[in-house]
């Protein structure tokens, strides 16, 4: 049975508990990613956050004076005030099958991988359609660029 391992994004790109909105920000455009796994000083998960909450939670100070003010207020916000918990984890050994449906029953779209309290990865629905590219083979990969570019 195919497990969260074979798959999985490794190593962990985290973030501490103390990092900034600005900083987790750098962390994610840097490394390509939508979301960091928070870990507190021990190195235990306590949080995640993704681009999409700190976008939220973040404001451009050009719209008005109150915006401007909002901005400067959250600049400097620990991501500890700003992370979502808990957290829906899963284990390297989880079978990726129900990965899938954890990923579908929460509406979410990936998490991290945890082994002995430590985030040891990330797996996404990106990772798991590889997984499905992979398994079809260059049969259907040709198939589907020759369809996206009729569609063209």
């Amino acid at each position: 049975m195919e497990t969260v391992k074979a798959w999985m994004s490794a190593p962990a790109i985290v973030a501490r508990d103390t990092e900034t909105l600005p900083r987790a920000r750098e962390l994610l455009i840097a490394a390509g990613i939508r979301r960091l796994p928070v870990v507190n000083a021990a190195g235990d998960l306590v949080g995640i956050v993704t681009e999409g909450d700190i976008n939220r939670v973040s404001d451009s100070p050009e719209r008005d004076d109150q915006a401007y003010n909002l901005y400067y207020r959250v600049h400097d916000l620990p991501l500890r005030e700003v992370m979502r918990r808990p957290v829906i984890t899963v284990t390297p050994d989880t079978p990726l099958h129900e990965a899938a449906h954890l990923l579908l029953a929460w509406r979410i779209s990936g998490f991290p991988v945890v082994s002995e309290g430590r985030v040891v990865g990330v797996i996404t629905a990106s990772d798991m359609l590889r997984r499905i590219i992979w398994e079809t083979g260059d049969a259907e990969s040709e198939f589907l660029k020759a369809r996206s570019a009729s569609v063209d």
